[in-house]
C-alpha cells in the first residue's frame, strides 16, 4: 500500500506492506517527482488505500514531524528487523543512527566508531544512501568532520538536509 501525503515541505511517499512501514520518500514540492520516484520502485498501486488504524496513526505522527513537532516513531527494533535484505554491517549503522537525538548531529566518523569500525565512514555514508526509511533513521543527522552537510541521496538533496536539521533546531 502507498500514500501522498501533503506536508509543510511538500509531498511525501509512504509504502507500507501490512502494518509495516517498507520505504519513506521525502517531501519534494513536485509530486510528480514523488508519484515517478514511487513508479520506479514498482510501488505506484493506483488510488491511495483505506487506512488502518496503525497506518492511521504513522501518517499522523510523520505529519507532525514534518510539521516542525518532535516525535517517537515508536520501536526502532521494529524497523529494523524489518530490514531484512540489509547486511549486519547496515543494520548496526541504522541502530546507531536511532541514538542521534532530535536536533542534534553526528559525524559520519562517529557513527563508524560506534559500530566498530573507525575507518569505515566512506561504508558508513554508503549505507546511508540505501536507508528506505529516512526520518525514522534519521540519516539527516550525519554530517562530514568538517561541518559540512555531506551528501544527501533524497530527492532534493543537501538543500533538504539543510531544511530538516534547520526544522529539528540544528544551526
Amino acid at each position: 500500500m502507498n500514500y501522498l501525503l501533503k506536508t509543510r515541505l511538500g509531498w511525501c511517499g509512504i509504502v507500507f506492506d501490512g502494518n509495516v512501514v517498507k520505504e519513506i520518500v521525502l517531501p519534494s514540492p513536485d509530486k510528480k517527482r514523488i508519484v515517478a520516484r514511487l513508479k520506479e520502485r514498482r510501488y505506484i498501486s493506483g488510488k491511495q488505500p483505506e487506512q488502518t488504524p496503525l497506518t492511521k496513526r504513522f501518517l499522523k505522527t510523520l505529519s507532525r514531524y514534518f510539521n516542525g513537532e518532535k516525535v517517537d516513531f515508536g520501536n526502532p527494533a521494529r524497523y529494523i528487523s524489518g530490514l531484512t535484505r540489509q547486511g549486519n554491517f547496515t543494520k548496526a549503522v541504522y541502530k546507531a543512527l536511532m541514538t542521534i537525538p532530535y536536533g542534534q548531529v553526528r559525524t559520519y566518523q562517529w557513527v563508524a566508531k560506534r559500530v566498530g569500525n573507525p575507518g569505515a565512514s566512506r561504508a558508513v555514508g554508503n549505507a546511508l544512501a540505501r536507508n528506505s526509511l529516512p526520518v525514522i533513521i534519521p540519516c539527516h543527522r550525519v554530517i562530514k568532520s568538517d561541518g559540512s552537510l555531506g551528501n544527501f541521496s533524497a530527492i532534493g538533496g543537501t538543500e533538504l538536509k539543510e531544511k530538516l536539521l534547520k526544522m529539528e533546531g540544528v544551526r
